[in-house]
């Protein structure tokens, strides 16, 4: 089992997430970390020169997908299981994962996500779908499982090949909703993603890199909604989505800074296409 995490600024959290993975336990599983231009790189390197584990360094900030993609190109392991560093998380855990998509045919598996209060975070549902379209819940509880559209991509497991038959993550998404577009490409091929409710990870979310505002989360989320809608569905119902959140940044609160907020939306669209 090869597991991947991409890290940007995240050297004050990196040694806690070695830590409780517990690699020492189980010589089956390797950690690949990512780091994607960070500043703090120098710490990076030593947390994996300690633990001696594999280090891969861009000199830019190259996102969530393509970070993943690379990592995914250096494992070894018959699954992939990508991790945000914010996440708690031990190998026993994952490949417990692991065993349980085998168990159900599975084609991904998430743990059931709780924040550091204990309580569980919804990390399941249906894939974006424009209102006026037809919509359903998006998922079916089955037992110990959740069979969902998509699950959050702060912690989920996949066969390699199977991740690789599909060419991987869509580096045209930069941080956010490329596990979405991964889940659908699964589902459109036959595909089953799920939440394993028996395994409980915790996460404060948010947490993996220093110096990222909400505000900037927020952007980013649009420009992967826009991105998403531009790919799956029609190119008016693209356009659509930019007025839409256009507005959104120009009368919500959380957009204060409108000026840096439009100029980061409108930047990423272009970065996108």
């Amino acid at each position: 089992m090869s597991i991947i995490t991409v890290a940007y600024n995240s050297s004050h959290i990196l040694r806690d997430f070695v830590r409780r993975l517990e690699l020492d336990r189980h010589q089956d599983c390797e950690l690949i970390i990512v780091d994607s231009g960070s500043d703090d790189v120098g710490l990076t390197k030593e947390i994996a020169r300690d633990a001696d584990i594999t280090l891969l360094v861009s000199d830019e900030n190259i996102g969530y997908g393509r970070g993943s993609n690379l990592g995914a190109a250096e494992a070894k392991g018959r699954w992939l299981v990508f991790v945000n560093p914010d996440v708690s998380v031990s190998c026993e855990q994952l490949l417990a994962l692991v065993s349980i998509a085998e168990a159900n045919n599975l084609d991904c598996v998430g743990p059931r996500v709780a924040g550091l209060d204990g309580n569980v975070k919804r990390t399941w549902g249906r894939t974006i779908t424009p209102p006026w379209r037809r919509r359903n819940r998006g998922y079916v509880e089955a037992g110990s499982l959740i069979l969902a559209e998509t699950i959050s991509g702060c912690c989920m497991a996949l066969p390699a090949s199977r991740f690789r038959s599909l060419g991987g993550f869509d580096v045209d998404f930069f941080m956010f909703c490329e596990e979405m577009d991964l889940h659908r490409r699964l589902r459109e091929s036959g595909g089953r993603t799920a939440i394993a409710l028996e395994v409980e990870v915790h996460t404060p979310g948010g947490a993996s890199s220093l110096g990222v505002t909400d505000r900037w989360r927020s952007v980013e989320r649009m420009v992967g909604h826009t991105r998403y809608v531009f790919k799956h569905f029609s190119y008016i119902e693209g356009l659509i989505a930019i007025m839409a959140n256009l507005s959104r940044i120009l009368v919500e609160p959380r957009f204060v800074a409108r000026k840096v907020s439009l100029r980061q939306y409108l930047a990423g669209i272009r970065r996108s296409f």
